[in-house]
C-alpha cells in the first residue's frame, strides 16, 4: 500500500499502529511517498521503531495544532469576536426570492441590490 504521509493514514499513534497491523496481516506493506524512511516491505525493525516514533510526533503535532486553535478562539471570544457564520437576514432572504420569482433581475443584481457580500441561495428551504 503507497500513501502520501502516515499523518494522512490516521489520527493517532495507536491507530497507526492498529492500520499497519491489518496491513501487514493481509500480506501487503506499507510505502510511504513523502516520509521516505517509511517502508515496510524489508521487514526492517527499524521501520517498526520509526513508524511508531513518528507516528507518535504527528499525534502531538495534531494535538498541538488544536491546542492553539482553542487558545485562539478563546482570545477572540473574549475580545467580543463574533464566530461562526454570518446569519442571514430573514428581509434580504425574502425580497431575494420576490426579485428572482419575477424574473426581472439576474442573480447579481439581486446581490447588489439585497447588498449582500455573498450570494444568498434563492432557493426556498
Amino acid at each position: 500500500m503507497v500513501i502520501v504521509a502516515i499523518d494522512r493514514l490516521s489520527r493517532s499513534t495507536k491507530d497507526l499502529l492498529e492500520i499497519v497491523e491489518i496491513i501487514k496481516n493481509k500480506g501487503a506493506s506499507l510505502k510511504s511517498l513523502n516520509d521516505s524512511w517509511l517502508d515496510t516491505t524489508n521487514g526492517n525493525p527499524m521501520s517498526g521503531f520509526l513508524l511508531t516514533v513518528m507516528g507518535a510526533l504527528a499525534q502531538m503535532e495534531k494535538e498541538q495544532i488544536t491546542q492553539r486553535i482553542r487558545e485562539g478562539v478563546a482570545v477572540a471570544k473574549a475580545k467580543g469576536t463574533r464566530m461562526g457564520r454570518p446569519k442571514k437576514s430573514r428581509h434580504k432572504v425574502e425580497l431575494a426570492l420576490d426579485l428572482y420569482s419575477k424574473g426581472e433581475h439576474t442573480v447579481p443584481q439581486i446581490v447588489e441590490i439585497t447588498g449582500s457580500q455573498k450570494r444568498l441561495s434563492l432557493q426556498k428551504d
